[in-house]
């Protein structure tokens, strides 16, 4: 049972309703965990904006993000954010060998290093421990900017993840 109430759209201040929209739609992937922060409009309004700008401005490919974002949901163990996602992951072209290597925790191994970057590069910013050459990777293939957006990317899910085990929510 979760410990907030859910915030549905007529309940939202009107000067947040675009924010709210935004973020519930269904390619948010964090429909649940936004209603219940909107139990803090203003504060959701916020993180709402940043969730505008990571999955439509920051320049990441859409699978990059949700490999990223479903290695982060592995990593911290909510399947709520996993159930959420696994769907878009899909949807965007994240492959099936990719998914189920997360799933089973072994990915990077086993998969093409084209692909598996993007999970090795969350799991050391989960673990606070970047490698040199996995940053000279990420670098190299996105460049100095898109690494910070793919580490605030990881950033983000994470706090994501742990606002859904805070608020005890079985769906996101």
């Amino acid at each position: 049972m979760t410990r907030l109430p859910l915030v549905l759209e007529p309940q939202v201040p009107p000067e947040m309703k675009m924010a709210y929209q935004g973020v519930n739609q269904a390619e948010s992937g964090l429909t649940g965990t936004y209603q219940a922060l909107f139990a803090s409009p203003k504060t959701a309004s916020q993180l709402a904006n940043l969730d505008q700008l990571l999955r439509h401005q920051v320049g990441l490919e859409p699978w990059v993000r949700l490999t990223v974002a479903l290695t982060v949901a592995h990593e911290r163990d909510n399947q709520a954010l996993w159930a959420s996602l696994e769907p878009l992951a899909r949807e965007a072209g994240v492959s099936d060998t990719v998914i189920d290597a997360i799933a089973a925790g072994t990915a990077p191994r086993g998969l093409l290093p084209k692909e598996g970057i993007w999970a090795h590069f969350a799991k050391e910013v989960l673990s606070n421990q970047v490698r040199d050459s996995t940053w000279q990777a990420i670098t190299h293939l996105v460049g100095d900017t898109g690494a910070i957006n793919l580490a605030i990317t990881v950033c983000y899910y994470e706090m994501m993840a742990r606002l859904n085990g805070t608020f005890a929510l079985e769906t996101a």
